[in-house]
């Protein structure tokens, strides 16, 4: 975690770069996106700012307020996008 205020709970080579942001656990998951959040899973990233991915495999939330709950292979990149 090198953000300001960001936190990895815990799993393997995951990352929170960017303010506020939080990877819960799982493995090779990224939140950079401002308060993002990565709930877990693997290989997920939630890049938009205020973005949000529950879980899954290999899933992006890049856009502003976009949430993928999970699965795998699903890309979300549009304003609010759910």
């Amino acid at each position: 975690a090198s953000g300001y205020g960001s936190f990895v709970g815990g799993g393997r080579c995951n990352t929170a770069s960017a303010c506020l942001s939080t990877v819960s656990g799982g493995r090779s998951n990224t939140a950079s996106g401002t308060y993002s959040t990565v709930g877990g899973g693997r290989g997920n990233c939630a890049s938009g700012n205020c973005s949000t991915v529950g879980g899954g495999i290999g899933n992006c939330a890049s856009g502003y307020s976009s949430t993928v709950g999970g699965g795998g292979g699903s890309m979300f990149g549009g304003l609010n996008e759910v």
